[in-house]
């Protein structure tokens, strides 16, 4: 196994209610992999429970102990990554107007990145009205510590969850889940900024292949600048 110290998740960093959320645990794998990466995720995510990269052949297992079932597989990738135009934080504020899942039809209420609790980073991406779907999103105080230094992990967890919406409600609700991620993080994440994060349809058939899809997601600052892109596969639940 890797010799780093062992990754493990407080109940907070749920995503789906009593599992871990898929883009923070992924970039909590990058850290010690220390190279780019796409992630699969093969199980639910433990909470609560140490977590352990291994290097098997030529990819990463995150387990919970040695020889058991990966429940996240890492293997070097690098790009392409699919481009958008720049979408203001004030079209995104506005595309969250119209976010559809609300109240109880929220599949994800406990997610600290896309959930409904005060205290949930309020990743709600609602439709521009040109496949692309978007939200405003600020990074959140507990990510940058004494120091100024960010957490990145916070933006891998808001970026998932905003290409989550695209996925799972573009041309019509389908609850789904994620099953491959890879993020680039361009530019570094500054203390008190307001950032737009868009999902749509990258360089994928915008449709369901059966019960997959892909999304591809970006994030901009108020500049217009992308700062952060990523690449996603999705699995519908039904």
């Amino acid at each position: 196994m890797i010799a780093d110290p062992p990754i493990y998740l407080p109940t907070w960093f749920q995503g789906p209610t009593g599992h871990g959320q898929g883009g923070w645990t992924a970039h909590r794998m990058q850290q010690q992999i220390g190279e780019p990466a796409t992630f699969a995720l093969r199980q639910p995510i433990p909470l609560e429970t140490d977590l352990y990269v291994e290097a098997v052949d030529d990819a990463w297992h995150l387990v919970a102990a040695r020889a058991d079932a990966p429940i996240m597989i890492a293997t070097r990738w690098d790009g392409p990554y699919a481009e958008t135009d720049a979408v203001s934080v004030a079209a995104a504020q506005a595309a969250t107007e119209q976010f559809p899942l609300a109240g109880d039809l929220h599949p994800v209420p406990e997610c600290f990145s896309c959930g409904l609790n005060s205290d949930s980073m309020g990743v709600h991406s609602g439709p521009l009205g040109d496949g692309r779907w978007a939200t405003d999103w600020r990074l959140p105080a507990w990510a940058v510590d004494a120091n100024g230094a960010v957490d990145d992990g916070a933006l891998w967890a808001a970026i998932d969850c905003a290409a989550a919406w695209y996925a799972g409600c573009e041309g019509g609700i389908r609850r789904s889940v994620t099953a491959q991620l890879a993020v680039d993080i361009r530019q570094p994440l500054q203390p008190g900024e307001v950032y737009s994060l868009v999902a749509w349809a990258g360089d994928y058939d915008g449709d369901w292949d059966g019960r997959k899809r892909g999304a591809a997601s970006s994030a901009f600052d108020t500049k217009g600048s992308c700062i952060a892109v990523a690449r996603s596969f999705w699995i519908a639940l039904e």
